[in-house]
């Protein structure tokens, strides 16, 4: 099996391979292979009608970890598609690992290869999924503090909504690399996969939204088509210290630009992060897409 680096090459072939499927995460999507690619050392092989992506995450010191596989995309044979992983993996002398693996998918490996394989439910990594219709109108007593902070914005500021074009592209990557300087956390490679994105942005099947307050951009952040009733947002970022509200208006209006003919609005993992977990979960999510990790016994 003939690994080789991500590559903008390979964008047809994968994004052809992913629309002969129900996507229920965005983990195996181009656009979030392409943001991620500074952080993980990401590869891809095809082999008997499959596409198969290996990961390499980095430790902070720079060495690379053990390598781990996402769920092989194609509608072959499935065991004969593992099979020829065992073979790679022993070769490599690795242990076959799969991460984010979603409920659906662990039931095809169960059934394929009986016994097989060890799950682990990953918290951390399963998504957090939501009704797009409650977001756009943040109807209820729930949502009651978020409708209040864009109402503040919007009187401060008024709410000028932008697609990302040709006119505010190096302003908006201004924008991302000024964010990431003032951020509380180092997180150079999200900082680097954001950027690369932006500067090849007509690539991508996505929808930019830009946020503008007092003739600045505001906030930022990158979406797109999952499924047919379910959008996923990749990237949402906002000065929320200099522009109070500027968070909660990007969410709502973007979706209400881009993504209003949706039913579900997919925003992602936490991570861990407790801030962040706290975030998403404000949202009132109506489901997590849950993600398993397995690796063969």
């Amino acid at each position: 099996m003939d690994f080789s680096p991500i590559s903008l090459e390979r964008q047809a072939v994968l994004d052809a391979a992913l629309a002969a499927q129900t996507l229920e995460t965005a983990d195996a999507t181009f656009v979030n292979l392409w943001l991620w690619r500074f952080e993980r050392k990401i590869e891809l092989a095809i082999e008997d009608d499959f596409i198969f992506i290996k990961q390499t995450c980095h430790t902070c010191e720079g060495k690379e970890q053990t390598p781990y596989f996402l769920f092989p995309i194609g509608r072959g044979d499935l065991k004969k598609a593992i099979d020829a992983l065992k073979r790679h993996c022993d070769k490599e002398a690795i242990a076959l690992k799969f991460r984010s693996v979603t409920k659906a998918q662990k039931t095809e490996l169960e059934s394929a290869c009986p016994n097989a394989f060890a799950f682990a439910y990953d918290r951390d990594r399963s998504d957090y999924l939501y009704d797009c219709a409650a977001l756009i109108g943040l109807n209820g007593r729930d949502y009651h503090s978020k409708k209040n902070f864009i109402n503040r914005f919007a009187t401060f500021y008024g709410i000028r909504y932008e697609r990302l074009n040709d006119d505010n592209h190096q302003e908006t990557i201004a924008f991302i690399n000024a964010w990431f300087e003032r951020a509380a956390y180092s997180a150079e490679f999200e900082r680097q996969g954001i950027v690369s994105l932006l500067e090849e942005y007509r690539r991508f099947p996505c929808a930019y939204g830009v946020l503008r307050a007092e003739g600045q951009i505001a906030a930022f952040t990158i979406g797109q088509s999952l499924n047919e009733t379910t959008a996923v947002i990749h990237v949402e970022k906002a000065d929320g210290a200099n522009f109070p509200g500027s968070y909660q208006t990007i969410n709502r209006t973007h979706l209400e630009k881009e993504f209003a003919d949706k039913r579900f609005v997919n925003r992602e993992e936490d991570l861990g992060l407790e801030g962040l977990r706290k975030a998403k979960l404000s949202y009132r999510p109506i489901a997590l897409v849950d993600k398993f990790d397995a690796e063969i016994k």
